[in-house]
Order: structure tokens, then C-alpha cells, then sequence
């Protein structure tokens, strides 16, 4: 009989583990590494940053570049390469999203096929920035919690709750009977911001990086925004847009 082994996660990258790192300090019970791969002679930026600020439990390999390599063959891992503390949570299920909603966890942002790993990332890395701390997935025509996108959020994901699931439309309905309000955006939306509810009542909709939110998720929406242009370009990029969107949201000033 064939014996299934657990496939190995890595973080990798100078300034995602530096990140990491400093994010952490206090927290060494949740740390998100458990080893480190760094390359024989490392700089002092690693070894201030990173190698002095460890939990004492990490264990510290010095290896050759070739080794790191060989680790995650093709990725640029600037010399680090961390062993990822495997979690049964890295996603999140339906199931975990329905037992979570009573409690009234705080917004949601909600990302509509975003199929490439460098936005997903930069997407994921923002949210964060901005205090979104769940996030929903669909689980088809997405890029997915991928290494690269670890390494794109610069440490991101150990602050979030990342939930997959198969119906996005469904997913709307359950967010809506537990008492959120969804927002998404559009070209021919409304320019007035005032009238949303609060913060911790949103579910904020971003859509593909192509098309924008599905039709019958738009549909969907209680608002239906627009992010005032004054150039001679119609659109963002997604993530330059989640950016504008979040900032809106969580920097108005209310009444």
C-alpha cells in the first residue's frame, strides 16, 4: 500500500521573513516557521533582522545556495528559506465561515476569481495593512494560497483567516442573513460613500482582474460604488483598487 507523505511548505525571500519575523516578536508561541535554510556567510541585515530575533526553538541550518535551491527550485529565495508550521487552518471551510458569523468577527473582503498569484498576494498583504482580517476565497478559478503567494504578502497570511468556498453567490445570501452589508464597485456606480453602514457590517467585493465582479454577484451587492477617475483611463489595476476601496472604507469620516 502506497504511504501518503505531507508535502513540505516553505517561506522564502529577504523581506517576507524579515517581515515575518518582526511581526512576530511577543507572539513566539504562534511563530510561522519552525526551521531556517540560510545561506553560509549571511549578511548583517539577516542576522540583525532575523537570526538574533528567533524564538529558541527555530533551528538554524547554514547551507549553500545550491541547497537552497534545491529547496524551492526556481523561486528567487534570496538566501532564506523557512520551514512552515503546518496548520490544518492555512484555509478555512464553509463550515468555518457558518460558525464564525454569529459572533459578528468584523468586515470581510471577498475576492471574485483573482487568478494571479502576484495580485492575490499584494491583494492579501493590503488587506492586512488595512485591519480586513477574513478573507473569502472561491475555490475554482483562483490562484489559491500558493508559496508564491506567501512570499508576494510579506507575511500577510499568518494575521488572516482565509475561507474557501464553492459558491460565492451562496456565500452572499449566508453574509446577508447574519446581518453584512455587501459592497462592490463598478464604472457605473455611485460616487456617495456617506451612506454606508458601518465597518464592521461589510462584506467588500473586488472582482477579476479582467472582467470585474460576475453579474449575478454585482446583482448581489446592497452598493454598488465608484472610485472617482480624473484621468484619461477608465480602470485600476485590482490590487491598486482594493487599495483605494479599503482606504475609503476605513479612513471616512463618519457622521
Amino acid at each position: 500500500m502506497e504511504e501518503k507523505i505531507a508535502r513540505q511548505e516553505y517561506i522564502f525571500g529577504k523581506r517576507t521573513l524579515i517581515e515575518l519575523t518582526e511581526a512576530h516578536q511577543g507572539r513566539e508561541h504562534s511563530f510561522p516557521f519552525t526551521e531556517l535554510f540560510v545561506k553560509e556567510n549571511p549578511g548583517s541585515e539577516i542576522v540583525d533582522k532575523i537570526l538574533k530575533k528567533l524564538p529558541s526553538y527555530v533551528k538554524v541550518h547554514k547551507v549553500s545556495v545550491s541547497k537552497l535551491d534545491a529547496l524551492v527550485p526556481g523561486r528567487n529565495h534570496q538566501g532564506l528559506v523557512a520551514v512552515k508550521v503546518s496548520s490544518k487552518e492555512s484555509t478555512l471551510d464553509q463550515k468555518d465561515l457558518e460558525a464564525i458569523l454569529p459572533s459578528k468577527p468584523g468586515a470581510f473582503l471577498i475576492l471574485d476569481r483573482i487568478q494571479d498569484p502576484g495580485n492575490l498576494g499584494n491583494i492579501l498583504r493590503t488587506a492586512e495593512c488595512f485591519g480586513f482580517q477574513n478573507i473569502i476565497l472561491p475555490d475554482r478559478e483562483s490562484a489559491g494560497i500558493t508559496p508564491v503567494v506567501e512570499k508576494v504578502s510579506s507575511g500577510a497570511l499568518s494575521f488572516l483567516k482565509i475561507f474557501t468556498v464553492k459558491n460565492l453567490a451562496n456565500t452572499l445570501e449566508l453574509l446577508k442573513e447574519n446581518g453584512y452589508w455587501i459592497v462592490s464597485t463598478s464604472d457605473r456606480g455611485t460616487e456617495d460613500w456617506s451612506k454606508l453602514p458601518d465597518l464592521n457590517e461589510l462584506a467588500v467585493l473586488m472582482g477579476n482582474e479582467g472582467e470585474g465582479v460576475k453579474r449575478i454577484l454585482m446583482e448581489k451587492s446592497d452598493f454598488v460604488l465608484r472610485i472617482p477617475m480624473h484621468g484619461n483611463l477608465s480602470s485600476l489595476n485590482v490590487t491598486v483598487a482594493t487599495g483605494v476601496v479599503l482606504d475609503r472604507l476605513v479612513n471616512r469620516k463618519l457622521p
